[in-house]
């Protein structure tokens, strides 16, 4: 019962949200310690999603006794109704047990996207894709009940690489990066939730699809197959990562921006997943598996400070922003930034110096793989660049520079704040949190033996991280540097706005310009008066649409040739419809 507990206390918040909106979102926070205390087990990897969830859970459901006024009471029932169903997939022991909390999870964020009654395309779109999800990890679940015979649809290990393949593309999907990479479903149903479930969306319902997959990788040695899905992973991964990072930058709706930016951080921990799978070094496995836990904690606690900071500018693009003028909240958007663009000091600047080495490992052992991880690692490179130019555009044209001002409530800055906090905290105790095999130090230069992350493929060292070395110098050289030229004075330029017309004001459309001119090609860049670019097309999204309308057609040109009322064609259709799942079948298993 005691791994149910957690559940159970999501479900009473759920229905004290009926009555109180404060003390529902107060019960949500409290349970989500309760679930952490009691699912936490040293050395567990899959208990360390549950931690990394409740964490979220507990600053998301602070900062709604604030943010969450505006919506009513059913905001709060649904929120907790959506944590519930996810606290049940981390406490999963079977399948349908898992399937159960799969749907109770997308059900109610379906209705909370649905809050945005302005737009209904949004609502319906998620549920689509979510169904669809659902689909697969039953496909998956059937799969493994077929190859096993048990009854009870328990986890248990399989010589098959089918289950792992399903439930991983249903968990694909979850995360926007299949069937079609990045189309915008993601962006578009996180986009048009309130800020506040955006953030548990993009951090933590994200994180169930991470979690999955890494429950199924444990379960399953199908031997060399596993070597072509991972592959699979890094062909996926790479492509999304890239283009999530290219939409993130020129996106002008801010928590569009941070779905795109949820793809791109779930795309650099598939790539992980993928060199997972086809690494032939055991240490190195290791590393790569420590990396995406670190990775999945650094983008959940980053994730949501972003959106929590941007729902206290009260807009959702960047022209309707009101920057809050606390410093406090400042502080914390400029670290959540930091960490989703990879820089240090914080957790997420260490999760993609650890990725990245990594990739550079496998590409040091060599031979085909290690061209193909040089690839993939080169890849990550430069969308990780890209990102960091996507958050520097959301920290400066919704936080510090050219917003209209405004004011959050005291509850909303101390969060926004301690989620900055956290992530420094996090960075400055890291070589606590990875196992002692990659720790080490270098006494003759005063690094401790303790203080330092090694990465390793074998028993020697490939490179080294001091996180405390980090914080002193990027201390002592920013006093040094204040120090010598104190607070630099204002000079005036001539704007330049990217190839757009001289304006008197540098905007956030300016900022990206460039990149609509540079990949026109790709980015479909309609041009309009002046050489001046009007709008952009999601290449993935148009593709979708084009093979939805021939689907379309294909079926229409069926039902009115063959389909028309004729027994004859309706045998012939159920006696090749027969014969392709029996080969199938045979195919399979």
């Amino acid at each position: 019962m005691l791994p149910y507990l957690g559940p159970v206390l999501f479900g009473i918040a759920a229905l004290l949200g009926m009555f109180n909106r404060k003390a529902s979102y107060l019960m949500l926070s409290a349970s989500s310690v309760v679930f952490a205390a009691t699912q936490f087990a040293y050395g567990d990897y899959l208990s360390y999603y549950s931690i990394i969830a409740a964490i979220v859970w507990i600053f998301a459901g602070i900062y709604s006794l604030s943010y969450g006024e505006r919506y009513g009471k059913w905001l709060a029932s649904l929120m907790s109704l959506t944590v519930m169903g996810m606290s049940i997939i981390l406490v999963s022991n079977n399948y349908l047990a898992l399937i159960a909390g799969w749907e109770i999870m997308s059900v109610p964020s379906y209705a909370i996207v649905a809050l945005n009654r302005s737009q209904k395309g949004p609502a319906f779109t998620f549920m689509t894709f979510s169904e669809f999800s659902t689909v697969l990890i039953i496909a998956g679940a059937v799969s493994s009940f077929v190859v096993s015979g048990d009854s009870s649809f328990s986890f248990i290990h399989l010589a098959t690489f089918v289950p792992l393949l399903l439930i991983s593309f249903g968990a694909l999907i979850k995360m926007g990066m299949s069937p079609f990479m990045i189309s915008e479903w993601l962006p578009i149903a996180h986009g048009n939730a309130p800020a506040n479930a955006s953030a548990v969306f993009s951090a933590t319902m994200t994180l169930m699809g991470v979690f999955l997959i890494t429950r199924m990788i444990f379960l399953t040695n199908a031997g060399p197959a596993l070597v072509y899905i991972g592959i699979l992973f890094l062909i996926i991964g790479s492509i999304s990562i890239l283009f999530a990072s290219i939409y993130a930058y020129i996106s002008e709706n801010m928590k569009m921006l941070g779905g795109f930016s949820t793809i791109e951080n779930q795309a650099a921990i598939l790539a992980a997943f993928g060199l997972y799978l086809v690494t032939g070094s055991n240490i190195l496995r290791e590393f790569v598996l420590v990396t995406i836990i670190l990775f999945a904690l650094s983008h959940a606690i980053s994730k949501t400070g972003l959106f929590l900071s941007i729902g206290s500018t009260r807009g959702e693009y960047f022209g309707e922003a009101r920057a809050p003028e606390d410093r406090w909240m400042r502080v914390g958007t400029l670290l959540s930034t930091m960490s989703l663009s990879g820089l240090f000091p914080a957790i997420g600047g260490l999760a993609v110096w650890m990725l990245l080495e990594s990739f550079f490992m496998q590409a040091y052992l060599g031979g085909y793989m290690g061209i193909i991880a040089i690839i993939v690692g080169s890849v990550i490179a430069i969308s990780e660049g890209m990102a960091t130019g996507a958050m520097m555009k959301i920290l400066s044209f919704s936080a510090l520079f050219r917003a209209r001002k405004g004011h959050a409530s005291r509850v909303e800055t101390v969060t926004v704040f301690s989620v900055g906090a956290a992530i420094l905290i996090l960075f400055v105790i890291s070589v606590l949190l990875v196992p002692a095999i990659f720790r080490g130090g270098i006494p003759s230069v005063l690094v401790f033996n303790g203080f330092t992350i090694e990465s390793r493929f074998s028993t020697a060292d490939f490179g080294l991280l001091s996180p405390d070395y980090v914080i002193a110098l990027i201390t002592v050289f920013s006093l040094a540097s204040y120090a010598i030229f104190r607070k630099p004075g204002t000079r005036t330029a001539e704007v330049w706005n990217s190839g757009r017309s001289v304006s008197s004001q540098y905007t956030s459309f300016a900022y990206a310009n460039n990149i609509r001119l540079m990949l026109r090609r790709v980015l479909r860049t309609r041009m309009g008066d002046d050489n001046q670019p009007v709008s952009v097309i999601d290449v993935f999204w148009f593709a979708m649409n084009s093979v939805g309308r021939g689907y379309r057609r294909m079926c229409m040109i069926a039902t009115r040739k063959f389909m028309n009322s004729s027994i004859a064609w309706y045998m012939v259709y159920m006696i090749v419809a027969f014969m392709v799942v029996i080969i199938l079948a045979v195919a399979l298993y």
